[in-house]
């Protein structure tokens, strides 16, 4: 199956169902179609002054996601990772708050891994394995659990997430008309 992209991308909010969406992994990441779609996800980053975008966010089933890199101190260096997968994670779970641009301003206490090994294509450098830690990892573990169909709540207990029902029903509502 071809890539496809959509023309223009359109934010999407909990509730949406593409955001449970599986993504399909790219067929040709060196494509100028594959280019231009991550050009048109690098504006949506920064429209949203987030730290990494997944494709299903912008209504797209693709298996890219955009993630902030540490540069000299300054979250300033934005790859997209094409077929992202996570094939190890390990060290102590982290809990540190997370926000995500699907579910505005709902900030909550995730468990993470504070260590993992990342292999990815990356334009220019073909594919690549690496090692991400602390908030490099989580990062790259939101992104990449949102490619999988996982939204950042389905890391709460059933009565954490019992507790935050009508923050969700408000975001589903507002956002999603």
């Amino acid at each position: 199956m071809p890539d496809r992209f959509p023309e223009e991308l359109k934010f999407c909010y909990w509730g949406n169902p593409i955001l449970r969406k599986k993504t399909v992994e790219i067929e040709n990441p060196e494509s100028e179609e594959t280019g231009r779609f991550v050009e048109k996800m690098m504006e949506k980053l920064n429209e949203h002054d987030g730290l990494g975008l997944a494709a299903n966010q912008v209504n797209c089933d693709r298996r890219i996601c955009l993630v902030t890199f540490l540069k000299k101190d300054d979250y300033s260096h934005v790859e997209a990772l094409i077929n992202p997968q996570i094939i190890e994670q390990s060290g102590e779970i982290m809990i540190n708050e997370e926000g995500c641009l699907s579910f505005p301003k709902l900030y909550l206490q995730i468990p993470r891994r504070e260590h993992i090994r990342v292999r990815a294509y990356i334009h220019g450098k073909g594919d690549v394995e690496f090692e991400a830690d602390g908030l490099m990892a989580e990062i790259i573990l939101h992104e990449t659990d949102h490619l999988d169909g996982v939204v950042f709540i389905d890391h709460l207990t059933q009565l954490r997430r019992a507790m935050i029902r009508k923050e969700l029903r408000l975001i589903a509502r507002e956002y999603n008309e």
